[in-house]
């Protein structure tokens, strides 16, 4: 695969970027723990983000939206994942997708993977509005810099914030063990590097 890829902006969804973001009990629960974010930390219901989903662009089986973050000290370790998605649930029983898995993995700064999980994305993101929502893991150790993987399998959307980008969003090919930049390019080509709304947080 390039180095480089560009792609065209989901236009479609643009509807979609006012909705109210909520927050579950999960998420309020957490509160002792710190939360690692690498988009700009602006309040998710006043962001500049949209949805998007690797289904709409390549292999979603073998290609993952990836941030890397960086453990705050010794010893730190990952017990919680954060997505901001939506499974396309608009409050109506019959909008219920299909159950398909998402898949999420841990890996160190050398691609190693530390953990790896799989899960029905109707038993996080069965909400009528996009929703962060609280993936809890058992205690992963990490150091320095490490990678959240999350592979949403064309099974549910995920959010990304379209300006303020910190560089640390990813496209990543598992089959290579490659991470890829991510920009996106629209109509008028311009060209917009994005910050996947993934969260890490332990302790």
């Amino acid at each position: 695969m390039k180095k480089m890829i560009l792609l065209i902006l989901a236009l479609c969804f643009g509807s979609l970027v006012g909705v109210t973001l909520s927050q579950n009990d999960e998420v309020d629960n957490a509160a002792t723990m710190t939360v690692l974010k690498q988009d700009s930390g602006t309040n998710l219901s006043q962001m500049n983000m949209t949805l998007y989903s690797v289904a709409m662009d390549m292999d979603a089986f073998s290609v993952g939206e990836a941030v890397k973050f960086t453990a705050p000290n010794p010893g730190w370790k990952l017990k919680q994942v954060r997505v901001a998605g939506w499974n396309g649930f608009d409050g109506n029983a019959t909008s219920i997708p299909e159950s398909e898995n998402f898949l999420l993995e841990v890996r160190d700064e050398k691609m190693n993977l530390l953990y790896r999980m799989a899960d029905t994305q109707n038993a996080y993101f069965t909400f009528p509005a996009i929703i962060l929502r609280a993936i809890d893991l058992p205690s992963v150790p990490v150091t320095d810099e490490f990678y959240v993987i999350f592979y949403d399998r064309g099974s549910m959307f995920i959010g990304m914030e379209l300006e303020n980008s910190t560089g640390s969003s990813y496209f990543y090919d598992s089959v290579y063990s490659e991470l890829l930049p991510v920009e996106f390019t629209d109509q008028s080509n311009t060209t917009t590097s994005i910050n996947w709304l993934i969260r890490a947080v332990g302790e």
